[in-house]
């Protein structure tokens, strides 16, 4: 009689301890309902195994004879080695797919993307990847897509043939009596929210040329959405020394201490200490910050997986060796460097460091001397943003006599 109860007993605890296990699955994660918890399925699972054990074991004990339990010990150990076996050819396999779709999914297929939502419905006002496409230059990553005139953010665009947010095209060859700005910076120098020749850079062209004192003045916008300082320092050594620059301006913000939108990472498909098929199955979201790689402008990296070149330009330290090559380029090449943009003390103290010029909106506009909708100190100003720090500009290469 206590041979049966304990069997049954045995029984509830494994069918109770395989519902948890289901539940965990399902879920994908950790389950809770009404006071009841279900965690960590490997030992639920055990606890399961053992205790169907109990139960066969109880239930035949007088009803097999040596060679039957030898018989049912060489099944038992060959659908464990079966099941392990098949555990690993499943691991091993979606390793497989998962690189597969990394690779599909990289910078690689930037182009597809961007193609692809050229055609498919849209359901951002700032399709990013829409606009951009892998670079030519590696250390450059990614860049705006040439010759691409549509609507973003519900603002006019048009990139040029040499990759710029510019209307008109410029020959590399620059002509005589003529003083050439290149800017390099992200989404504010690009104009993010604004049209086409609202940016202060557009700005700041027709402004000078208005001055008709002999010269031409030509601004080249390479401000890219999503750069750093690194991405911004190989742009101008990729693309714009060609240009032979007079005057080179940096715009600054705070979030270029960090990394850019998009960066490439490197495959941890041969890692021994973590179990993809077990994420997959109960913990779908280490699973999904582990394995997935989609193409996205959200800026959340796993640090080990970002080849070391990138990660030596973050953090004040990496911004302030790029702005120590920016300088020695201005050196080399004969241009003058300027800084513009809202500082936080650790972007102002490596500027004063390396007796870099640079204009601190936050200190030198006073926003409340211009209407709110403005956005002055903003990343991303409106229109009238744009016109301020155009003028601002002007007026401060001027006093400097650089024009």
């Amino acid at each position: 009689m206590w041979q049966k109860l304990a069997g049954w007993i045995l029984l509830v605890v494994c069918i109770l301890s395989l519902a948890e296990v289901a539940a965990i699955l399902i879920h994908g994660g950790p389950w809770n309902w009404h006071g009841l918890h279900a965690t960590k399925p490997i030992p639920r699972l055990l606890v399961a195994s053992l205790a169907w054990l109990g139960w066969f074991l109880l239930r035949h004990a007088g009803q097999y004879r040596r060679a039957e339990w030898g018989r049912f010990s060489g099944r038992l150990i060959l659908a464990m080695l079966s099941t392990t076996l098949g555990l690993l050819t499943a691991e091993v396999a979606l390793r497989t797919f998962l690189e597969r779709t990394q690779k599909a999914q990289s910078l690689d297929q930037l182009g597809t993307l961007s193609n692809r939502l050229t055609k498919e419905k849209i359901r951002t006002s700032h399709p990013l990847a829409a606009i951009i496409q892998k670079s030519r230059y590696g250390s450059v990553v990614y860049e705006l897509k040439p010759n691409l005139s549509r609507e973003f953010g519900h603002c006019r665009l048009h990139i040029n043939a040499a990759g710029m947010r510019k209307t008109r095209e410029y020959p590399v060859e620059k002509p005589a009596k003529t003083i050439r700005i290149a800017g390099i910076g992200d989404s504010g120098m690009f104009g993010w929210g604004v049209h086409q020749e609202e940016n202060y850079m557009d700005v700041l062209e027709s402004n000078l040329n208005a001055r008709a004192d002999g010269r031409t003045y030509e601004t080249l916008n390479f401000g890219v959405p999503g750069y750093n300082t690194q991405l911004e320092v190989e742009t101008l050594k990729a693309k714009g020394l060609a240009y032979k620059p007079d005057i080179v301006i940096v715009g600054w913000c705070d979030n270029d201490f960090g990394l850019p939108f998009f960066i490439p990472q490197q495959g941890q498909w041969n890692r021994k200490d973590v179990s993809f098929l077990y994420n997959l199955l109960f913990d779908r979201k280490a699973f999904a910050d582990l394995a997935l790689n989609q193409i996205g402008d959200e800026r959340q990296y796993d640090a080990n997986r970002i080849p070391e070149h990138f990660r030596a330009g973050i953090d004040v330290s990496g911004v302030r060796n790029q702005f120590a090559i920016l300088k020695e380029l201005g050196k080399t090449h004969g241009f003058k460097l300027l800084v513009i943009g809202p500082m936080q003390k650790e972007a102002v103290q490596i500027f004063k460091e390396l007796e870099i010029a640079h204009f601190n909106t936050l200190e030198r506009i006073n926003a409340n001397a211009y209407p709110a909708e403005f956005y002055v100190h903003s990343f991303h100003p409106r229109a009238g943003g744009h016109r301020v720090l155009a003028e601002c500009l002007e007026r401060e290469m001027h006093e400097k006599n650089w024009l």
